[in-house]
Order: structure tokens, then C-alpha cells, then sequence
């Protein structure tokens, strides 16, 4: 009789337990299995070859789907020339930041990984080919060593487009390895992660031929590639900084060709220019967001602005490779860091903004100082972009440096404005003779510089200390090639919630 109590009271705790399970399953579905989203954090970490790098963001849960995006700033630093030893280097070096992002990723809107513009420059010394020039001490000793490499596939292209440049003749005969790296890098990411990415290279594209293995294989293809099934050629003489937007699915779906290039694209590297009449907005899938695409001075140029507003884009993005020291004065002779306040803030204004009005004209002034001035430009449009997203590449190529801030600016509700890049006064204390410099909008998301400025000292004082601390980033400084890569993420919406 003892041993069947026993039995019985042990049914009815077992009959109990399984009556509450339920209930124990909902708690640790609530409290363990859903990871909450904090609105705003920064993070700070070291990759495996202790490269430091910081994750900013600004997040919104719960606005319209249709009306959101979620968008990832990747100020990538490149390491050169480890990240291109070979095609899985190459790609790893920026697998790496996707990893990073992966616990970010949203599943309620549609993400977008915005990485800088450039991002394939350093394969111009890929492979057995760039061998010698990898190992030259600066790069105007690398260009006489890759010029001595690449002679044979230059003098293909030379017979086939006759009178053209040394310097366009250069990039068509890396056409293989410019494309082939780079297309097979970023349209693989897109996919892996399911994710829109977008990211610039220069190249003939989209006048690439893919051919199967002929005669002129072994001329037009370095030794080092991983697939000797094909090969590509240019059909063109034409080089442009083009930045493109591959889907989820590894498709090229947008593509956006550099419009106003720097001196050294137009008289040194023999670049073409993109026109006004080819450029469009592209329409996130699933949502009501169009954005656009303006590569570095495009988005400093109020005209390159203006058509891109009146097409109806939302979000502009910006993809950065600014070639110089972050402090220090601009192309266009002010301090660098707030020449830049142009482009991502100019870009989001409603009334006016304090920048020049010929940026692109300016740059090619000679002489020192103040190529253009300040003054207030007004805005007679109808302005329908809200947002800025500007990653900026950073790192050391030879004894050339990439420096600057990764930031996200914007017109909602959580524009800060009592902060700015290094060595400028707080954005609500910028003014040209009482007229305030940017009167709208402000950062979303600001990545920091590599050191921190006392933000109490004179400004003047500010930017003298930038100046010597950013000397220690470059070739030979001690803190040589130590720049922090930056991840900026923000939720981006047309959400009117965000507006209030």
C-alpha cells in the first residue's frame, strides 16, 4: 500500500510539472530566447591581428517596414599588402567586418552594408605580377615596378585601342584581376549574409567581356587567380570609379558612375567621368525608400545634389577614400574636417548650407590656401533626401595615407548636434558672420577619429595636437598604419514616428 502512495503522489507532481510547462517555456522564450535591441550603443573590439575597430549605432524598433532600412557604415581599414595575397585574402579582409555585423542584421527590415569607395584600389598590385611592385618602399617605386610587370598585357591593349594613355593602358590590362577579385569578393558577401551590398571599383565595367580559355589567356591573366575556366577583357578604353549595389542574391542591380573626379583620377590615373543624364535612385525592395549614390566630391557639388534630390532619393550614399591626413587643411584650403561638413550635411539640408559653390572646379586651382570661399548657397528645390551615410576607408598604401570619420547624419528626431568631426566646434556653434553653417539635421551615428582631443581647448589648439597625433598613422610614424575601423549602423525610416 506504501509503495502504491507513492506512485500516486508521484503522477500527481509529474501530472502538475507538465501542467506548468507551458508556462515555463513562455518565460524562457520572453527573458532568454529573445535578445532585446538597445536604441543606441557603442561597442569596442580587436580583430585576430589585434586591429581595433568600434561598432556605433542608433536603432529604432517597431516603425512602418515599408518606410525602414537598416544601414551599415563600413569604415574598412585595408591592410596592405596582407589583404591581397590572394583572392581569399582579399575577401576575408572583408568577411571579417560581415561577421561583425551578423548579430545586427535585422530580421524585421531590409539591410544594407555600405563600404567605401575604392575598396578594390589595392588590387591593382594583386598577384605574381604585383609582386615586385608590393615590395617597393613607396608607390612611386611600385608604379615603375608594376608598369616593368604588366608591359606584355599593356602592349595587347595597346594595339587594340591605339593612342591611349599609359595610365588607362595600365588598368585594362588588370581588368581580369580588378573585376574577377572584386565582383566575386562582394557578390559573394551579398549572398552568404542575404544582405544588399554596395561598394566601388574602377574598372570598364559594364564593357567587360567573359571569355572562355583562348590564346590570349595567359597574356591577359596573372598566374596567381584560382579559376582558369575563364577570363575577362575590356571592350572599351574607358576606366570609371564605379560603385555598385549587389542584391541579396550576388546580382548587380544598381550602378552609379563617378561624375566629379579629383585631380589625380582626371590627370593622373586618366579616369572618365560619369554624366548627370545616366544617374538614377534605386527602390529598396519591400520598402518606399530610394536611395542614391554620390562617390566623394559628387556629394560636395550642389548641382550632383539637386538632380539626385529632384529624382526622388531618400538616402544618399556617399563611399569615401580620401587620400590625405584627416587633420589637416582640405583640397580646397580650409581644415579638412569641416570642408567635409559640405557633403554630409550640406547634403540633408532644406534652406541652405555654408560650403562652395565649384568644389569640383576649385580642387583644380593651383597655388596654396583658400581656393574657394564660404559662403551661403541656397537650396531651390524641393528636398526630398533625409539621410547621409558616408563610409570612409582608412589605412596606409605606401606612403599615402586614407583617413577620416565614418558618420551617418540625418533630418529625424535623433540628429545630435552638439557634436562634430575632430577639431571643429560643436555643429550648433558653427557660423559664417551669425548665419549658422547647417541649420538642419545633425549626426545620426558619428565613428570616432584614432585619438581622442580634449573637446574643452580652443579650437585652434585642437587641430594643432590632430595634426601631430595623425603624423604617428603614417609610413614610418610609430603608430604606423594603426587606424581604427569604424561600423556606424542607424535604422533609417520615412517613418513620420521619427519625426515628431
Amino acid at each position: 500500500m506504501k509503495d502504491q502512495s507513492a506512485r500516486d503522489d508521484k503522477k500527481k507532481k509529474n501530472k502538475k510539472s507538465k501542467g506548468m510547462l507551458p508556462f515555463f517555456l513562455l518565460l524562457l522564450i520572453t527573458f532568454c530566447g529573445k535578445k532585446e535591441e538597445k536604441p543606441s550603443f557603442t561597442k569596442t573590439g580587436k580583430f585576430e591581428n589585434n586591429d581595433r575597430y568600434v561598432i556605433t549605432a542608433e536603432l529604432y524598433s517597431g516603425l512602418d517596414r515599408s518606410k525602414t532600412a537598416r544601414f551599415f557604415a563600413v569604415g574598412h581599414k585595408f591592410n596592405f599588402p596582407d589583404d591581397i595575397t590572394s583572392e581569399k585574402s582579399y575577401y576575408e579582409s572583408f568577411r571579417k567586418f560581415m561577421e561583425i555585423i551578423k548579430p545586427y542584421l535585422s530580421k524585421e527590415y531590409q539591410n544594407i552594408v555600405v563600404f567605401e569607395e575604392h575598396a578594390g584600389l589595392p588590387l591593382v598590385f594583386f598577384g605574381s605580377r604585383g609582386e615586385s611592385a608590393r615590395k617597393s618602399p613607396n608607390l612611386l617605386a611600385a608604379e615603375v615596378n608594376l608598369f616593368t610587370a604588366l608591359s606584355i598585357p599593356m602592349e595587347y591593349y595597346e594595339e587594340k585601342f591605339p593612342n591611349i594613355a599609359p595610365a588607362r593602358q595600365l588598368f585594362l590590362s588588370l581588368t581580369d584581376s580588378l573585376w574577377r577579385v572584386f565582383y566575386n569578393t562582394f557578390s559573394r558577401l551579398a549572398r552568404e549574409y542575404e544582405v544588399f551590398v554596395v561598394s566601388c571599383q574602377n574598372s570598364p565595367y559594364p564593357h567587360i567581356e567573359k571569355k572562355n580559355p583562348d590564346d590570349n589567356m595567359k597574356i591577359l591573366v596573372d598566374e596567381w587567380v584560382e579559376d582558369n575556366t575563364y577570363y575577362y577583357e575590356s571592350v572599351t578604353y574607358d576606366i570609371w570609379n564605379t560603385c555598385f549595389i549587389f542584391s541579396p542574391k550576388g546580382e548587380i542591380v544598381h550602378t552609379t558612375k563617378k561624375v566629379n573626379l579629383v585631380p589625380t583620377e582626371k590627370n593622373d590615373l586618366m579616369f572618365s567621368s560619369g554624366s548627370y543624364e545616366e544617374l538614377s535612385v534605386y527602390r529598396i525592395p519591400q520598402t518606399e525608400i530610394d536611395v542614391c549614390i554620390a562617390i566623394s566630391l559628387d556629394a560636395f557639388v550642389p548641382e550632383y545634389i539637386k538632380v539626385l534630390d529632384e529624382k526622388g532619393c531618400d538616402v544618399l550614399l556617399q563611399p569615401d577614400a580620401n587620400s590625405g591626413l584627416w587633420a589637416s587643411q582640405g583640397g580646397l584650403g580650409y581644415w579638412q574636417p569641416e570642408e567635409w561638413l559640405a557633403s554630409v550635411m550640406g547634403s540633408i539640408q532644406k534652406e541652405y548650407y555654408i560650403g562652395c559653390t565649384n568644389p569640383h572646379q576649385a580642387l583644380f586651382y593651383r597655388g596654396e590656401g583658400v581656393k574657394c570661399e564660404f559662403q551661403k548657397i541656397e537650396i531651390k528645390w524641393t528636398k526630398n533626401i533625409r539621410y547621409n551615410v558616408n563610409p570612409m576607408m582608412v589605412g596606409n598604401l605606401f606612403d599615402n595615407s586614407f583617413d577620416g570619420q565614418t558618420a551617418i547624419t540625418g533630418l529625424d528626431k535623433r540628429a545630435k548636434r552638439d557634436i562634430n568631426y575632430i577639431g571643429n566646434p560643436p555643429l550648433d556653434r558653427m557660423n559664417l558672420q551669425g548665419i549658422p553653417n547647417f541649420k538642419s539635421g545633425g549626426f545620426i551615428v558619428l565613428g570616432p577619429w584614432h585619438f581622442d582631443i580634449e573637446k574643452n581647448l580652443p579650437i585652434e589648439e585642437q587641430r594643432k595636437i590632430a595634426v601631430e597625433m595623425s603624423k604617428k598613422l603614417t609610413k614610418n610614424g610609430e603608430m604606423e598604419n594603426n587606424y581604427i575601423s569604424t561600423i556606424a549602423i542607424a535604422d533609417l525610416s520615412l517613418d513620420e514616428t521619427l519625426y515628431k
